[in-house]
């Protein structure tokens, strides 16, 4: 059995690509934050990676008479940035009652309405074109595929260009060893070759930032 594999595969001549990188689950030793975990080890140094942990969630729920509250209203900068910066994003969501996490949902929803909050941000859309991959690691069956198709509609209603491919792990307390996912070789072919789909998809999409001479030396 595998557990990662480095598959380096942006051009040299071009910066990497910047994703991030969102388990979206609030629970401690999370099945989504260890895929995630994976996918980070698997890409190696093909991208940079910008983990959004639920440290760094720091939203009440969803509630517009919080809008003028300075302390909401500069954590919801402080992700429509990461989330603005990234090339593209990796999410990986529990199916919760056939949905995708209210944590997930709670954070759109007051990125999202940033532009409606202040003038100065009603042009920018961190969303709009921006490609998704998503994941789930569920103890159930169905490896969490019910919860992707409601996370699917939501990215879709943002802008994004959401993959038709996705990752589901089922059964996933068998896959963990000391605390790291370790798949069958098959899974791991099949993670890996998704990965490369993507990060060839928002290589594809991305602005062109080519490296200076100093950077392209440690590509």
């Amino acid at each position: 059995m595998n557990s990662h594999v480095h598959p380096g595969i942006f051009n040299e001549t071009m910066a990497p690509s910047r994703l991030l990188f969102f388990p979206a689950s609030l629970r401690r030793q999370s099945h989504q934050r260890r895929l995630l975990d994976y996918f980070a080890g698997s890409l190696g140094g093909s991208c940079e990676i910008d983990m959004l942990t639920p440290e760094d969630v720091n939203l009440p729920l969803f509630n517009q008479d919080l809008e003028q509250s300075e302390t909401v209203l500069s954590e919801v900068i402080a992700l429509q940035a990461r989330f603005k910066a990234a090339d593209g994003f990796v999410v990986a969501s529990p199916e919760y009652n056939g949905h995708l996490s209210p944590y997930l949902k709670n954070t759109l929803d007051w990125v999202s309405r940033l532009p409606r909050i202040q003038a100065r941000y009603a042009t920018e859309s961190p969303f709009r074109g921006k490609p998704v991959l998503l994941a789930s690691a569920s103890t159930g069956w169905t490896g969490g595929l019910l919860g992707l198709q409601s996370a699917r509609s939501v990215f879709s209603y943002l802008g994004c260009l959401v993959t038709a491919d996705q990752i589901c792990v089922s059964d996933a307390e068998q896959w963990v060893v000391n605390d790291h996912f370790r798949f069958e070789e098959a899974f791991t072919e099949h993670i890996r070759k998704t990965l490369l789909a993507f990060l060839r998809v928002v290589g594809d999409l991305r602005p062109a930032k080519t490296l200076d001479n100093s950077e392209r030396s440690l590509a």
